[in-house]
């Protein structure tokens, strides 16, 4: 089962990751959704969310720190993964993290963007494409192919990770 596979690959991936720390949930400086983000995911494993709390929390994968992100994008995916309907959307915040920034992206936001991105490993990147690919292949998704295809192309060639 393909499911299984990616599951598998997704867990590898990101099995040595830290916690981040209970100060670095959310980015700096907190404000508004960001600290009620870090309140709900501090002292928390990415293993221990339901897809339900996580639906309830997509919008965190915007509000998270970069060590943070890492952390508990596993346990998006893995909750999510072929389940797609329930998890709304969770997989398409997922596949807009990888897209290309904006022609009107400001300096501040394209710095942030690669901050965030760039502390991904190439097997963490490598279990993403495997989990978008899953998506594509769903018949939820919502006719995001284009993009599913770039996001993939950009995940698995591009050179911005600091670490394996």
């Amino acid at each position: 089962m393909k499911g299984v596979d990616t599951r598998e690959l997704i867990e590898r991936a990101f099995a040595d990751v830290p916690y981040p720390g209970d100060n670095r949930i959310s980015k700096d400086p907190p404000c508004g959704e960001s600290v009620d983000v870090a309140e709900y995911f501090r002292g928390t494993s990415w293993r221990e969310h339901s897809i339900d709390e996580l639906q309830k929390q997509q919008s965190a994968l915007s509000f998270f720190s970069p060590e943070a992100l890492q952390y508990f994008l596993p346990g998006y995916m893995i909750a999510s993964l072929g389940h797609w309907r329930e998890a709304d959307l969770i997989p398409s915040s997922i596949l807009y993290k990888w897209l290309p920034g904006k022609d009107d992206e400001t300096e501040v936001m394209r710095q942030y963007r690669i901050e965030r991105m760039a502390i991904f490993s190439s097997a963490q990147r490598a279990a993403i494409a495997a989990y978008l690919r899953e998506y594509e292949a769903s018949d939820d998704q919502y006719g995001e192919e284009e993009e599913i295809s770039i996001a993939i192309a950009r995940l698995l060639n591009e050179e911005t990770a600091t670490r394996g």
